[in-house]
């Protein structure tokens, strides 16, 4: 079965939330490089504090859009709506802007259009086995 444009759209759009995380995680790096002088006057734990908590921002940003890509190219249904939730709550808390309408609209297409939800929950071809290829 061919996948359905909704999903194709929905993958496009995601994918390009992820570049557009990444490209701002770059600016970041290199503005965190370039001023590197002003964390010096922090003790070191209080850096590192600081550091992990945008490390974790980073993943907590960047991963589910990423999964939700992998799932819907994996044709998982339960996973893709898992994950596109997440990437729905996340967006929420982190990145407050008119992007949580866009998720909001993906979520409710992957829930009720049909030939998405088909294309997703679909399985592949079960394997018959004779008793020759169970034969020790």
């Amino acid at each position: 079965m061919k996948m359905p444009t909704v999903l194709n759209v929905i993958r496009a759009l995601l994918g390009l939330q992820s570049i557009f995380i990444v490209i701002s995680i770059a600016f970041l790096i290199a503005d965190v490089i370039n001023n590197s002088t002003d964390y010096s006057a922090f003790p070191l734990f209080d850096q590192i504090a600081y550091f992990a908590s945008i490390a974790l921002r980073i993943i907590l940003i960047l991963a589910p859009p990423l999964l939700t890509i992998m799932y819907i190219s994996g044709q998982s249904y339960k996973l893709t709506i898992t994950f596109m939730v997440l990437t729905l709550l996340f967006t929420f808390v982190f990145i407050p802007s008119v992007i949580i309408l866009v998720h909001l609209f993906m979520l409710l297409a992957l829930l009720l259009h049909a030939p998405s939800k088909m294309y997703l929950k679909q399985m592949g071809p079960a394997r018959e086995y004779s008793k020759r290829d169970l034969h020790l």
